[in-house]
């Protein structure tokens, strides 16, 4: 790697075509047990994600599949720029540079050989993503008219800082510490033509992924319950159909004027970011009045098997449930079907009127 300038005195860097390479070719395997925390089974010489069971790295180590979101590359570089988001240069730099991603064992060897890998790698600072400067309108476009989330829950996510737009347009859920600092942000990409996955923001704290306290005087106020999901979305579909739940069966007995938005409020709800515990341990932690746990995780296989393992691990020091979303694979979906069958029917009694 070598340091140069332009004649302006831009800096930029040089990689050696054995550092190109060597990042190119790096494990598949070894890269995303470390870089994503995912783990693999062997299958007739390919590789399954046992987390995401579309996921898989042919025999070669180098060339994956992940045909649940459409996606195909060879080597790390294309997961960072495909799956990530990064650009070409930046997953490189990623790559060969000094970062928390670790590389694998070929490509760390390469490194080392040019001094440009230091053994011990500090885990780097976390940063939020600037946020963009004026409205919002691909925000809400995408919470609201995408992902069919009601205009008071998100207004309440904007104005308690749970939820921002930052410079790449991207939706950030951000996620706080006991003490109200900012420790976690994840990335969703609101272009909803470019098949991204949630990115977790360099730096962030797993523990303190998104997470919605209940609060007080809110409608079913009961802190000593937490809802489980597996993504901020899923969370706040979550409260949307607790808010469609409770406004039918008001109307359905002539006492609509009884219905209380804040009704989603009432409970804790967390996001694992994923399926692992990592942050769930830490809410328990931060609040001993959380007696009942009810996991809400997607309903496919991956969703399935880490509910299953969540419920043995937990069930001996709280109580347990699960709620499993009666309509597609994971909470939006449910919703999204919900609110499209609310739509049908309006539009019918319309007609009929």
């Amino acid at each position: 790697m070598i340091d140069r300038r332009y004649e302006s005195g831009k800096s930029f860097v040089m990689y050696s075509k054995e550092e190109l390479e060597a990042a190119r070719r790096t494990d598949m395997v070894t890269f995303l047990e470390s870089h994503e925390g995912f783990s693999f089974k062997s299958s007739g010489g390919w590789y399954i994600g046992i987390e995401h069971d579309s996921l898989k790295i042919n025999p070669d180590r180098y060339t994956w599949h992940w045909y649940s979101r459409d996606l195909f590359g060879k080597g790390a570089i294309d997961w960072l720029c495909k799956v990530d988001g990064y650009d070409f240069k930046e997953a490189v730099s990623r790559l060969i540079g000094n970062t928390s991603i670790r590389a694998s064992p070929e490509m760390r060897k390469a490194v080392i050989s040019e001094q440009h890998y230091q053994k011990k790698t500090k885990k780097a600072e976390f940063k939020a993503p600037p946020p963009m400067q004026g409205k919002w309108r691909e925000l809400f476009a995408y919470l609201n008219i995408t992902r069919k989330l009601p205009a008071d829950i998100i207004n309440y996510c904007v104005s308690n800082k749970l939820i921002y737009l930052d410079v790449k347009k991207r939706a950030i859920f951000c996620g706080y510490d006991k003490f109200g600092s900012m420790k976690f942000a994840e990335a969703k990409i609101t272009n909803t033509y470019n098949k991204y996955y949630p990115q977790n923001i360099e730096g962030s704290m797993k523990e303190y992924s998104f997470y919605i306290p209940a609060k007080p005087n809110a409608y079913g106020y009961d802190p000593t319950k937490l809802y489980v999901f597996e993504a901020p979305i899923d969370l706040l579909s979550h409260g949307a159909l607790m808010q469609l739940s409770m406004k039918k069966q008001c109307t359905a007995v002539g006492m609509s004027e009884m219905y209380r938005s804040d009704c989603w409020l009432g409970i804790n709800r967390v996001s694992l970011s994923g399926c692992s515990d990592i942050a769930l341990k830490q809410r328990l932690s931060d609040d001993p009045r959380i007696k009942q746990i009810v996991f809400c995780l997607d309903n496919d296989e991956r969703g399935r098997q880490a509910t299953e393992k969540l419920m043995s691990d937990y069930s001996a020091n709280y109580t347990v449930k699960v709620s499993i979303p009666p309509y597609g694979k994971d909470w939006n979906d449910t919703l999204k079907a919900v609110v499209s069958a609310h739509s049908k029917q309006t539009d019918k009694t319309k007609t009929e009127e």
